[in-house]
C-alpha cells in the first residue's frame, strides 16, 4: 500500500504530490532475490500544468516544446483531465520503468544504485490515451545514456492517460532514477 509522504491537492494547475510508493521487483535479479525482505520505495513529485526544458533525443514517443505557442481552439471543451486517474496511470508504470533500469544496469554491468532523479513532462492528448509527446531531463551523470532516456520516456508513454474534453495539458513528474532497496 502506499505511504503518502506529502499531499497538497488544490485545482490542476500547478499542483503538486510527493508519495513513496512500491516499486515492482525484478523476477530473475538475483539482488532481489537475495533480499526477500527488502522493501524498494520510490519518491515521485507530480505537477500538472507547467514543464521542464528537457534535452532534445530520438524515440518512439514524441517531444514537444514547452514553450510553443499554444492554439485555443474556442468551440472545444474546458474539462480538465482528472488528476487522480493521471497519477494512477503513470503509477501503474513503475514497473516498465524499473525495467529500464534494470536493463541499463545489465548492459553497462553495473551492480550499485543509480543516483538522482528523472524529470518527465507529459503533454497529453485530450483525444487520445496516448501523449502527444513526453520529455525527459535525466540526473547529472547520464545525459548520454539515450537509451535509458528513450527507454523512460516510452514507459511514461505508454500509461493509459485519461481522455477529456478540453486542451492539452502538461503533466511534470520527477521520481528516483533507481530507488533500490530499503531493509525493513
Amino acid at each position: 500500500m502506499p505511504k503518502t509522504a506529502a499531499v497538497r491537492l488544490p485545482l490542476l494547475v500547478a499542483s503538486a504530490l510527493l508519495l513513496a510508493l512500491p516499486a515492482c521487483g525484478k523476477t530473475g535479479n538475483t539482488a532481489a532475490n537475495n533480499k526477500d525482505k527488502a522493501k524498494q520505495e520510490r519518491t515521485v513529485s507530480v505537477k500538472i500544468g507547467g514543464a521542464a526544458a528537457p534535452n532534445a533525443v530520438t524515440a518512439n514517443v514524441a517531444e514537444f516544446d514547452p514553450n510553443a505557442d499554444v492554439t485555443v481552439d474556442l468551440n472545444g471543451g474546458s474539462e480538465r483531465p482528472d488528476e487522480y486517474a493521471i497519477q494512477q496511470a503513470f503509477f501503474g508504470q513503475f514497473g516498465a520503468i524499473d525495467e529500464c533500469v534494470w536493463s541499463y544496469k545489465d548492459n553497462e554491468r553495473l551492480d550499485e544504485q543509480l543516483p538522482g532523479d528523472v524529470a518527465l513532462a507529459v503533454k497529453l492528448n485530450p483525444t487520445q490515451s496516448r501523449p502527444y509527446g513526453v520529455n525527459a531531463t535525466m540526473p547529472e551523470g547520464f545525459e548520454e545514456a539515450a537509451k535509458l532516456k528513450d527507454c523512460l520516456r516510452e514507459a511514461a508513454a505508454g500509461a493509459p492517460y485519461p481522455t477529456y474534453d478540453g486542451p492539452p495539458v502538461v503533466v511534470d513528474f520527477e521520481f528516483e532514477l533507481d530507488p533500490g532497496y530499503v531493509e525493513e
